[in-house]
């Protein structure tokens, strides 16, 4: 059986959604689930009718639809700060209706250049969890150098896709990952970075900082899968990055986003280092509602809806009361 292409795949989501929409089940999911927060994780913007410069064009979302889904938030959600949201949540206060919080994880510069503008706009908060060294210009991310290669003409081992071998090396441990990238980069010249891969200057972090808008929070310092690495590796990781925060903008940050963030991307040691770093909240990309239940230190987050039909379909929590009817299953 042949894969979808992506294209076709968005395609499905968007007229799922629709339906679900349509065919009253927002509506019904948001009188049942109340008192719950949907979280959206976002990664970088691209202007439109911009070539992304990029094989995976997925982490970089279109201005123009970026704008439509925070419009149609602004219009009927509560959109609040996430700090808030896990202050409310550990304290067992519940949320106010519709609640919902706004993430960028890595730290683009377009997060700057595109979307805050649109937020400061609609006056949206939202929170962008930053890969500290990938700010400073010590740690590229190494999945960009990947598919920055790939862009270079050099064919992936056993020619399998970008999205193929991503998928193995996150199975490997950090410094296997590491080698693996390092051998395929071996006498590459990669291409100049397209703008999409660029990263905040800690000025422009500042600048949003001050508006009062934007928060930040942790997301490692080299963005390694951090179940993949040694414990000392998990520390080193977790407190560069906190440290690094803490020097650029005179307080450390309170909320971490897991790198990749599946359920397998932490470990109970992780989580028990980020409590010691001083960290409150960490957030994951595993689907679900944010309740007062919670776990703290893994709560979920929905990733970047591509559509107004999918982006109401995602908060208003109708895509997770069809799970629930059908058992988790969905």
């Amino acid at each position: 059986m042949f894969p979808l292409p992506s294209s076709l795949n968005r395609a499905g989501q968007t007229a799922k959604s629709a339906v679900l929409v349509l065919c009253g089940m927002a509506a019904v999911a948001r009188s049942q689930l109340t008192g719950q927060g949907a979280v959206l994780a976002f990664h970088g913007l691209r202007a439109d009718g911009e070539p992304a410069g990029v094989r995976d064009e997925s982490l970089h979302l279109p201005v123009s639809t970026f704008r439509r889904v925070c419009q149609h938030l602004s219009r009927g959600y509560h959109v609040m700060p996430l700090a808030e949201m896990a202050r409310r949540l550990r304290a067992g206060e519940g949320l106010p209706p519709r609640a919902v919080a706004l993430s960028f994880d890595d730290g683009y510069a377009s997060n700057y250049e595109l979307a805050f503008p649109i937020l400061r706009e609609l006056g949206l908060p939202a929170t962008i969890f930053l890969a500290t060294g990938f700010l400073d210009g010590t740690d590229p991310l190494w999945f960009q150098q990947v598919d920055l290669a790939l862009c270079a003409g050099i064919p992936l081992p056993g020619a399998a896709s970008l999205g193929e071998w991503l998928a193995e090396l996150k199975t490997l441990p950090e410094e296997a990952m590491r080698l693996r990238v390092e051998n395929l980069l071996k006498g590459v010249t990669l291409p100049v970075a397209p703008k999409v891969t660029r990263p905040l200057t800690w000025d422009q972090v500042r600048e949003m900082r001050d508006s009062g808008l934007i928060d930040f929070g942790g997301h490692t310092h080299a963005h390694p899968i951090l179940a993949r690495c040694s414990v000392e590796k998990q520390r080193h990781e977790i407190i560069t990055c906190r440290d690094r925060i803490l020097a650029e903008l005179g307080q450390p940050p309170r909320a971490f986003a897991f790198p990749n963030g599946g359920p397998g991307d932490f470990t109970p040691e992780t989580l028990s280092l980020l409590a010691e770093a001083g960290f409150e909240s960490a957030w994951t990309m595993i689907c679900g509602r944010a309740t007062a239940a919670g776990p703290f230190m893994h709560l979920p987050r929905y990733g970047a809806p591509e559509s107004v039909w999918e982006t109401e379909a995602t908060v208003s929590g109708a895509f997770e009361l069809v799970r629930q009817w059908k058992g988790g299953r969905a």
